[in-house]
């Protein structure tokens, strides 16, 4: 079985069935024009999802995993045992940050008095839900039968700004009536005394308005809205507000959607106009603006249809879908390229069938390797443990499934058409029947009007239009890069570039934090800033849990407890104060000594907790958890206060989390460290085995799908190590250029391989299939049958993603840099690096036989065909003559030619020479040069 096996049938099935499409095209126009109407209708059953724990942080984090063994046994009891510190999820809130304007400090009675007044109108804030009237008071989290106050400051003034006079306050806890209260939290940009805590001036305050978010989920969502409202209309001279609830991401996300759906239109038109002045050309039958715009209308097409089937199979839209549009069109427009490529390399004197069916042949067999592998990356993003990652590629490779199908039976039912029009003579866009341009009557008529192949044109090489770019290509560029020097020239770039990309690669960031999902227009921006600057002090309080059942009046338990409190005192990312915790079992052993109540057993011990420590420590019932007869405690908790110098720093968050977790791990006492924060900071540690996982596997089926389909095993290779090149340029450069590698950044490498594929598919496809002799020629010849259309496939794709530079948020000039750097890479290595490299290294021979049968109709070969006919039918009398093609330039070499030759009787065609008058001298028939190598008078 030879390598070339499949593809061989494949090319000729597809040979067949693009002879079919062009004898029966109206089907083929029509039938995905109806699909696509049908399916559109599916867009009607959108369910948009913007939940961002859901969508960003990986299904299978511990933390999750966490959360669920602590909700077995700690329950966040909203009605009567409400403590923020203490809750399992996120949930609903409104946080907002108050900062003094032109005063030191908020702790002035006049920057109160405003304070207070904002807080009562929020409090005031209703809502409405059936017949009933929500405020804040029916919604609030609450500690026994009142609200768990906004910010304990205003609590302890009593919610009257004159008091603060009256008042000392220390940092980070102040004591009040022998009672003690941890306020460090609920203030920012605080000075204190050097030799005391007590506070001199504070910047900055918190005010934290907790909701419920079960039963009542939804009206507490409504009450968040009218905060937004208030919070941003407010005015106040004496301080600023900024402000953040938790629906703002979910807010910002359907904000994306909306401003990129404006680019998007932009986009399709702009990509439009660029295809149509790619078509154009100086002959205007030749020229196909029409279906330039057909063919990106093809790839619109498979955008609703993949929006509305997968609509209506209830797969959720986010936001990150959004951007399936842009990179759908760039493909759709890159595969139409391809197809035109080839329909321009065949013989214009063929039937439109024929030229159909060899465009088919060679063209949609390229394409069907790049869809191949397109969908194939796509379903390898499909995989991921990240449901937003899922999403898009889901929806991607769909789209590009449906922009395959379109490919072969919408455009090619479009060229069979445009075909008869370019068959009939006919102008591009008058659809007037024209004369060529030599018959042309008039200059202005031959500039505005002509095109087309003239009846007394008999060479086929000149009758076939073709680009001024394809010739650059050809008879510049190609023998350019196959030129030895330019080849050592091109090694040594290919080193220094692969050097800085392993540079950028070790300087690469994992990770993305919150407010780099979110517009950079939106008000939680500023309140990231805000509390950025301010309030660093005091960071995530985090719950350290004892998971397994204990005997806590055991002094080895009670040992390891406290060892692995210290731990934690001493870590750089908690506080080392003896106060910076909050543990049931550190109080509980303080009172026992302090009463004298002897606790040497278990059962004691439990009973002096039950009956005389919990009832005067009430917030620590949240912390402990008896058996069902109350002999023992299955599960306990104690909460540990951070630093908060996380929050605009993904590389310490992820420390942060890492020794928290390493920490309680350490004991032999089973412990877990928990913040519902590391739900989200869970995918610092997903990321990079995901892109890794995703890469190994996506090279592997390339490879797979490379040897299958394309005729020699080495060129799969080639394409294997373009698809490494390309990824770690990609992953370098981006890292250079500010990018890290996170969910979004990882979709989109998993979108540059398909795409590195495509460009590398193409170009080794046509050296190992090219008929020419040496690897430069056939390397030559890969370049200008696909530089044309590699060319426009970058440029397109670049237009397709361009204006989503112009993005207000992070994720979206992400995926613009990564996918730039993408394509440009790849249109790098697939018109110069692996070319070069193909001209070294590639087959030496061509893997196609050239026969009669095989060259017809595929441009230049027909005529060497037809002049050895015509030179072995000619007539006795005839003169000797004998014409050769050179591949490599195109030229016709005379042998034994005689001098006197008018209409040579050798060439049906009549085709006239030029007299010959000396040995050496260029003759021409038309345009192509023929050179006389010996003659004889």
């Amino acid at each position: 079985m030879t390598f070339d096996y499949i593809e061989k049938r494949l090319s000729r099935l597809l040979e067949r069935y693009g002879k079919f499409v062009a004898s029966h095209y109206l089907p083929f126009i029509v039938t995905p024009v109806v699909i696509t109407v049908m399916l559109g209708f599916g867009v009607l059953r959108i369910q948009q999802n913007t939940d961002t724990e859901y969508l960003f942080s990986p299904e299978n984090g511990p933390a999750k995993e966490h959360r669920r063994q602590i909700e077995k046994h700690f329950h966040v009891n909203y009605d009567t045992g409400f403590m923020p510190d203490r809750k399992t999820e996120v949930g609903r809130y409104a946080h907002s940050l108050i900062v003094a304007k032109d005063s030191p400090s908020v702790l002035r009675e006049g920057i109160l008095h405003e304070i207070i007044q904002f807080h009562q109108e929020v409090m005031n804030l209703t809502v409405e839900s059936g017949n009933k009237t929500y405020s804040y008071e029916n919604l609030c989290g609450k500690w026994k039968t009142e609200c768990v106050d906004p910010n304990l400051v205003l609590k302890l003034l009593h919610y009257n700004a004159r008091n603060i006079n009256f008042l000392t306050l220390s940092y980070p806890f102040t004591v009040v009536q022998d009672a003690k209260f941890f306020i460090g939290s609920g203030l920012g940009g605080v000075q204190i005394q050097d030799d005391k805590d007590v506070i001199v001036f504070a910047k900055a305050i918190s005010l934290v308005y907790s909701l419920r978010s079960a039963e009542l989920d939804d009206v507490s969502r409504r009450w968040e809205d009218a905060f937004i409202a208030l919070a941003s209309n407010y005015q106040s001279d004496k301080f600023n507000m900024t402000f953040i609830v938790s629906t703002t991401f979910d807010d910002d996300f359907v904000d994306i959607v909306y401003s990129m759906i404006d680019l998007l239109i932009i986009s399709f038109f702009t990509l439009t106009s660029f295809a149509v002045v790619s078509c154009m050309m100086l002959d205007w039958v030749a020229s196909k603006p029409l279906l330039a715009t057909l063919g990106v209308i093809s790839a619109l097409l498979a955008v609703v249809s993949s929006f509305g089937l997968l609509m209506l199979f209830g797969v959720p839209f986010t936001h990150l879908v959004i951007g399936m549009p842009f990179l759908t069109l760039g493909v759709g427009v890159d595969d139409m390229f391809i197809m035109i490529a080839s329909w321009r390399s065949t013989s214009p004197h063929l039937s439109v069938r024929d030229r159909l069916g060899k465009t088919f042949s060679e063209a949609a067999l390229s394409i069907t390797i790049t869809s191949i592998t397109d969908a194939l990356a796509f379903g390898i993003g499909a995989i991921s443990n990240f449901p937003s990652v899922r999403i898009f590629c889901c929806y991607c490779g769909v789209a590009i499934v449906f922009d395959y199908i379109y490919q072969l039976t919408f455009f090619g039912g479009c060229m069979a058409l445009i075909g008869r029009r370019e068959k009939q003579n006919r102008h591009c866009v008058t659809f007037r029947k024209v004369v060529p341009k030599m018959e042309a009557p008039s200059a202005l008529y031959k500039i505005f009007c002509a095109g087309g192949i003239s009846r007394v044109q008999r060479n086929r090489e000149d009758s076939r239009s073709e680009h001024a770019i394809m010739k650059f290509f050809n008879e510049s560029y190609g023998p350019l890069i196959t030129n030895n020097w330019f080849k050592i020239l091109t090694f040594v770039c290919y080193l220094g570039y692969l050097a800085l990309a392993i540079l950028g690669c070790s300087q690469l960031s994992e990770g993305i934090i919150p407010q780099q999902l979110a517009l950079e227009d939106s008000y939680s921006v500023q309140y990231y800033d805000t509390h950025s600057k301010y309030f660093r002090d005091y960071g995530p309080i985090v719950q350290v849990v004892i998971s397994d059942q204990l005997d806590y009046s055991n002094n080895t338990v009670q040992n390891e407890i406290n060892a692995v409190i210290k731990n934690y005192q001493k870590n750089f990312y908690y506080h080392d104060r003896g106060d910076s915790i909050q543990c049931w079992l550190t109080d509980y052993l303080l009172f026992l000594n302090k009463t004298g109540l002897s606790a040497d057993n278990e059962t004691s011990f439990i009973y002096h907790l039950r009956e005389s420590f919990l009832p005067l420590y009430e917030i620590y019932k949240l912390d402990v958890i008896f058996s069902s007869d109350n002999n023992s405690i299955i599960s306990s908790r104690f909460l540990i206060f951070s630093r908060g110098i996380t929050m605009n720093s993904a590389k310490l968050k992820r420390e942060f989390m890492h020794e928290s977790r390493e920490i309680a791990t350490s004991s032999w006492i089973p412990m877990l460290a928990y913040h519902p924060s590391f739900i989200f900071d869970d995918h610092f540690d997903s990321i990079l085995p995901s892109t890794i996982q995703n890469i190994l596997i996506a090279a592997v089926g390339m490879l797979l799908v490379s040897l299958l389909l394309i005729p020699q095993p080495i060129c799969a290779v080639y394409v294997t190590v373009s698809i490494a090149s390309i990824v770690v340029g990609v992953i370098g450069y981006m890292a250079l250029w500010n990018v890290g590698l996170d969910f979004v950044s990882m979709i989109i490498i998993v979108v540059c391989i398909g795409f590195s594929v495509d460009y590398s598919a193409h170009v080794t496809y046509a050296f190992v299939i090219s008929p020419r002799d040496s690897r430069n020629e056939r390397a030559i010849e890969s370049l200008h049958l696909l530089g044309l259309p590699i060319l426009q496939s970058v440029l397109s794709t670049l237009i397709a993603i361009s204006l989503i530079s112009t993005s207000k948020t992070y994720a979206f000039r992400a995926i613009f840099k990564t996918m730039f750097l993408g394509i440009t890479l790849g249109g790098l290595h697939g018109l110069l690096f692996l070319p070069v490299l193909l001209s070294f290294l590639g087959p030496s021979k061509s893997v196609r036989k050239v026969d009669k049968h095989s060259r017809r109709g595929t441009g230049y070969e027909d005529e060497k065909l037809e002049m050895d006919e015509a030179h072995h039918s000619r007539p006795k009398s005839a003169p000797s003559f004998h014409l050769v093609m050179n591949p490599a330039y195109r030229e016709y070499q005379a042998n034994d030619c005689h001098a006197n030759v008018g209409k040579s009787p050798a060439f049906p065609r009549k085709v006239p020479v030029y007299h010959v008058r000396e040995q050496g001298k260029l003759l021409r028939l038309h345009t192509p040069p023929i050179s006389i190598v010996s003659g004889r008078e």
